[in-house]
C-alpha cells in the first residue's frame, strides 16, 4: 500500500466570533494515498470544503479560527507548520475550484497568469519557453487554439474552456496531491461530464492523488477509487466506492443514494425537514468508520 500524501486524523474546526463559538468540523479523519481518487461526498454546509481548505493551510491563520487535530501533507503537518504547506501550494498540491470564471483573475490573460502558475512552481523559464509550456498544457486539455487562448482573457472565453484552463494550470507543475473542490458543478452538465473525464484521465495517466469534493454521486462512481460521506461535520461512513454504492450502512448513505436518481444531474439535494430521523450522525453502524479511525 502507498503511503499517504494526505492523512487527517481527529480533525475539530470551530470558528469564534466574540463570545461566540461555532464548531463546523467534528473529528473528521481520512487519508489519500498516493496514486489514489478519493471522494470526500456530502450536502451544502457538511464541511466538504472547509476540510480541503485546511489542508492547504489556509484557515490556520485567519482570526477567530480553532482547529486541532493532525492534518499531514505530504510528510509536513499542516497546524504546526502552514508556511511549510503554503510554501507547496501551486506545484506539490494544487486546487481546482469550482467557478473558474471568479479563480482566475479578469485583468489579466491567461498566458500572463499561465506564466505565474510555472514560476510558482520554482521554474525558471525565459517568456518563449513558458510560452510553448504553456501552449503544451492547454493543447493537452484539448483546447482548440492554444496560443489565441493564451492571448485571451478569462471573460473571453467559456465556461468550460476556463476549467480547461483550471486543470491544465493544476498539474502543469506536476503536482503529487491535487484537491478538486466540486469542479464544473457551474457548467452545463455535458460539458461538466466531458470536463471530469478528461480530468481523470490526466491525473491517472500521470498518478496525481485526488481529493475530490462532491455532492453529485453520479461523478463520484466513475471518478473515486474510495468515497468518505460527510454529514454535518461528521465522517458518518467510507469504503470502496462499488462497495458503498452497493451495500450502504449508514441511513445518511442510503437516503443520499435514493434521492439522487430523482435529479438529472445525478447530484444531491438538501435533505428535507426531518432528516435527522434517519440520519443521525453520532449514529454509527456497522461498516462505519468509529470516531477517530482512519482505515486502508
Amino acid at each position: 500500500m502507498a503511503d499517504p500524501v494526505l492523512t487527517v486524523r481527529d480533525l475539530h474546526l470551530a470558528f469564534r466570533k466574540g463570545r461566540q463559538r461555532t464548531e463546523v468540523l467534528h473529528g473528521i479523519s481520512l487519508h489519500v494515498n498516493a496514486g489514489e481518487k478519493v471522494a470526500l461526498v456530502g450536502e451544502s454546509g457538511s464541511g466538504k470544503s472547509v476540510t480541503a481548505q485546511l489542508a492547504l493551510a489556509r484557515l490556520q491563520q485567519e482570526k477567530g479560527t480553532e482547529a486541532e487535530g493532525l492534518i499531514e501533507v505530504l510528510g509536513h503537518d499542516a497546524t504546526r507548520s502552514p508556511a511549510r504547506i503554503a510554501a507547496m501550494r501551486g506545484h506539490r498540491v494544487t486546487m481546482i475550484f469550482q467557478d473558474p470564471t471568479s479563480a482566475l483573475n479578469p485583468v489579466f490573460r491567461i498566458g500572463e497568469i499561465f506564466e505565474q502558475v510555472l514560476r510558482a512552481g520554482g521554474q525558471r523559464l525565459r517568456a518563449q519557453e513558458a510560452r510553448r509550456r504553456a501552449e503544451a498544457a492547454l493543447a493537452e486539455v484539448q483546447i482548440p487554439d492554444p496560443a489565441r487562448a493564451l492571448d485571451s482573457y478569462p471573460f473571453q472565453l467559456s465556461g468550460g474552456m476556463n476549467q480547461r484552463v483550471m486543470i491544465a494550470m493544476a498539474l502543469a507543475n506536476g503536482p503529487e496531491l491535487l484537491l478538486a473542490d466540486e469542479p464544473g458543478t457551474a457548467l452545463d452538465v455535458t460539458v461538466q461530464a466531458q470536463t471530469l473525464r478528461l480530468m481523470d484521465d490526466l491525473v491517472t495517466s500521470r498518478g496525481t492523488a485526488v481529493l475530490f469534493i462532491s455532492h453529485n454521486l453520479s461523478v463520484v462512481r466513475e471518478f473515486a477509487d474510495r468515497v468518505y460521506v460527510i454529514y454535518r461535520g461528521r465522517i458518518v461512513e467510507h469504503g470502496r466506492t462499488e462497495q458503498l454504492f452497493s451495500d450502504p450502512r449508514h441511513p445518511y448513505t442510503k437516503a443520499l443514494l435514493a434521492a439522487a436518481p430523482r435529479l438529472l444531474g445525478g447530484g444531491l439535494p438538501d435533505l428535507p425537514q426531518g432528516a435527522e430521523a434517519f440520519a443521525d450522525p453520532l449514529l454509527v453502524h456497522d461498516g462505519c468508520a468509529e470516531p477517530g479511525e482512519v482505515t486502508a
